[in-house]
């Protein structure tokens, strides 16, 4: 029997995200390389945000800029329409971005997951 965590389930993939059931991987999170892995029970929020709402000293097309939000690698950040950040209640916060097709999808998803999770307490 597989946990909750190693579900492998694939609800939406991109090259910047792979949500599972339990989940989900942000790719190129961190530099030089590596993928992070979050669970949704450990997301205390989810915002989508205008990118035109975004200071210039908040985003970054990778790592971090002047605020307290870790950014995934995307070259084409300064281009999109909206980013997700999520908190996990851990410094930094987590800042995503992707096509703009792609990333009204993994927010419904990523909030249906938290407010199961928190509805259960």
């Amino acid at each position: 029997m597989q946990s909750d965590i190693e579900s492998d389930d694939v609800l939406i993939s991109n090259s910047f995200v792979k949500c599972y059931s339990n989940h989900l991987v942000i790719h190129l999170y961190y530099f030089p390389y590596g993928n992070k892995k979050v669970k949704y029970s450990d997301i205390s929020s989810c915002q989508l945000i205008p990118m035109r709402e975004m200071g210039f000293t908040e985003v970054k097309l990778w790592v971090m800029g002047l605020s307290p939000i870790w950014w995934h690698s995307d070259m084409h950040r300064n281009g999109r329409e909206y980013c997700i950040i999520l908190n996990t209640n851990h410094w930094p916060k987590i800042g995503l971005t992707m096509d703009d097709k792609d990333i009204i999808n993994v927010y419904h998803l990523i909030k249906q997951k938290i407010d199961f999770n928190q509805s259960k307490n």
